[in-house]
């Protein structure tokens, strides 16, 4: 079914300088006389309209009767014509595929439906987003028919994906709802569009190929279900080639695993740590003359040298490589972690091993240079820094600096001639020192100037400074929202007072900002608040049993209800009867008869433990039983503190409940 048009206008493309975040959105920027065009043609429609309505209303005056003489003309017009529908549709046709509209041999792509996000834009002029001028097959400069129209709510959609890495994103229903809920405002029938996933270079893809109830839908503010199909050549992961972040193995722990990698390759691999272990050690090995580093990350698309949670980047000549993860350091209900292991030099060999709660390696103590009793006295030898008995001071000092030489700039004390001193090396930038092998590791981490892909401005001098940054502020770190729970970037800072002190960036304050209706109160309260707002609910309950008034029994601790004996309703079920009794006579005579029945016979249970009861005394080890006589005396006291029920036309006001010594078996 078409659409009709409300209101249509010729515009020229041009390209929408949009965010990063807004990016993939289907808003588009019109200028403001299109508004006010726009308003004008609803306005003369509405008069047009009223004077229709004002013509009908005047002929059914002449044929009713004086009741029906009350009819107004809101009765004929829908709404008020000044006012625009919410949200605002407007439909794209190329000036060529005006007169061909409706050809079906036409090999290009149809009208584009879409929102608005301002009218802002030059005149005669239509600003589109870049990937609705590829979809469509425009340029800019293109003549574009820009129609307003109003599509039904959608109920239904079935969309296809294009590309195969939409089938490793872990929920891809969660992260469509994300994205169409944020961006989208219309959907058509043979409509493609983009979805950007973290951790992905290119956006995924998806063909619209279904939809009810009609060809073209709003689908804001809307319940539409979404049905996603995948393409024939949808591969999975393991089958693709250059995925760096694809997973190699499992690791387990307690059993060392051989690995090869090559020089800025990685191999990935998955560990799933059980909740009960406090901390984990992740150990890496490399062979002399070999060497990698290590990193880890809670999310598979975000591990890697520059964007990680835990890292190593030691110089080769400090083995082993080593991660320690304590259990304080995962989120709640997370136990895996993705560990890539990335090669420095052109071949590695490396051993990696897992260890739980791996207790410290003791300090290993140094030898004790003491004095003994008689040498109390000491020197410290300025070659090799050692505290030296005065007695034995000249021939130490003597051996000392013929065999043994210090480092100027770390004090570090070698054999003099060895080869370990002719490898010591310093930086001449920082003054690290390490061995000659360790100078182009060191150069590469710390001293290479980075910018980082978020913002040209954004540059460190090296890379450790930019992972960093990539670890905390960065707006294309990835993260798991803890509201939608889908990875996504986190975006920039938010600006609000409260997302800065509740360290939430764009992402995760917009989509907390959403509102679902409580399961209890059915109000409708921001998902940032439900916490909150459930434990509210928590602390009325609360409150609502610490002022609980007791059910009169001394057996249960139920809330009293309403009833003349002030028994709870499990209480007084028993006692209950349907016959007529004002004066609560025959109440209390089955009150009566309940206890005396309770006393002499019990109440059969074999859990009893009320010593009001003959099966709670038995239960307990008293075997004596009490005669009809003394049951009755034990019931004086409680039927006359209930007296005042039949005696005083308000006698239930009069009962002090609190006092009544009641022992019903419930």
């Amino acid at each position: 079914m078409d659409l009709s048009t409300e209101f249509s206008r010729l515009l020229r493309c041009k390209v929408a300088n949009t965010k990063a975040n807004a990016k993939y959105s289907d808003k588009i920027y019109l200028p403001a006389s299109y508004l006010a065009s726009l308003l004008d043609s609803r306005n003369r429609t509405t008069r047009q309209n009223g004077r229709q309505a004002q013509s009908a209303i005047q002929r059914r005056w002449q044929r009713s009767n004086q009741q029906e003489r009350t009819a107004d003309i809101s009765d004929y017009i829908d709404g008020d014509g000044s006012q625009l529908p919410s949200p605002l549709i407007f439909r794209l046709v190329r000036k060529t595929d005006m007169l061909s509209r409706n050809s079906s041999n036409s090999s290009k792509p149809g009208p584009i439906y879409c929102g608005v996000r301002e009218f802002s834009c030059e005149e005669d002029h239509v600003a589109l987003p870049e990937w609705i001028l590829g979809s469509a097959e425009l340029t800019a400069g293109d003549s574009i028919s820009v129609e307003f129209v109003r599509p039904e709510k959608g109920t239904f959609a079935q969309l296809q994906a294009l590309e195969a890495a939409a089938a490793d994103v872990g929920d891809l229903r969660a992260l469509l709802e994300s994205h169409m809920r944020t961006n989208l405002t219309a959907l058509s029938i043979g409509e493609s569009f983009k979805v950007p996933v973290g951790g992905i270079d290119h956006p995924l893809t998806f063909t619209v190929t279904a939809l009810e109830p009609m060809d073209a839908v709003d689908i804001v503010d809307t319940d539409l279900s979404v049905d996603i199909v995948h393409t024939n050549n949808v591969m999975s992961s393991s089958k693709r080639s250059g995925g760096s972040s694809s997973i190699s193995d499992e690791l387990a722990p307690g059993t060392s695993q051989e690995i090869t990698v090559s020089a800025g390759q990685s191999r990935v691999f998955q560990l799933h740590v059980p909740a009960q272990i406090k901390s984990t050690d992740i150990l890496v090995t490399c062979r002399p003359g070999e060497d990698a580093s290590i990193c880890a990350s809670r999310i598979l698309r975000n591990v890697d040298i520059l964007d990680n949670t835990w890292f190593d980047y030691s110089l080769p000549s400090q083995q082993p490589k080593q991660i320690h993860i304590n259990q304080s350091e995962l989120p709640s209900g997370s136990n895996t972690i993705f560990v890539a292991i990335v090669g420095f030099t052109s071949i590695c060999h490396a051993s990696v091993k897992v260890q739980f709660d791996a207790q410290p390696t003791p300090k290993q103590t140094q030898l004790s240079n003491a004095a003994t009793a008689g040498e109390a006295a000491e020197k410290t030898c300025e070659n090799c820094g050692s505290n030296i008995p005065l007695l034995r001071f000249a021939m130490h000092q003597a051996v000392c600096e013929r065999h043994n030489i210090k480092c100027p700039r770390c004090t570090r004390v070698f054999k003099r001639g060895s080869e370990e001193y002719k490898q010591h090396w310093h930086c001449e930038i920082c003054n690290q020192a390490g061995v000659q092998s360790d100078q182009e590791k060191h150069m590469y981490f710390y001293h290479q100037p980075q910018t980082c892909s978020c913002d040209p401005a954004c540059s460190y001098e090296s890379r450790v400074e930019l992972a960093a940054h990539r670890r905390a502020e960065c707006p294309e770190r990835l993260i798991e929202c803890r509201y939608c729970h889908i990875i996504v970037p986190q975006g920039p800072p938010a600006t609000s007072l409260e997302a800065k002190l509740s360290s939430q960036h764009e992402h995760e304050w917009d989509c907390g900002n959403r509102s679902i209706p409580c399961a209890k109160c059915k109000a409708y309260v921001g998902i940032r608040q439900v916490q909150t707002h459930m434990k509210l609910h928590e602390m009325k309950e609360q409150i609502a049993r610490a002022n609980m008034v007791p059910c009169a029994n001394r057996e249960c601790m139920r809330e009293r209800g309403d009833n003349p004996l002030g028994l709870c309703g499990i209480c007084f079920g028993p006692l209950y009867s349907g016959q007529y009794d004002p004066d609560n006579q025959k109440l209390l005579k089955r009150l009566a008869r309940n206890m005396h029945i309770q006393l002499t016979n019990g109440c059969g249970s074999k859990q009893c433990r009320n010593p009001h009861c003959a099966s709670g005394r038995a239960n307990s080890g008293n075997s004596a039983s009490l005669s009809q006589t003394e049951a009755a005396a034990k019931l004086v006291p409680v039927l006359k503190a209930y007296a005042p029920l039949a005696t005083a036309t308000n006698g239930q006001s009069q009962i002090d409940y609190s006092s009544i010594d009641l022992h019903l078996c419930v």
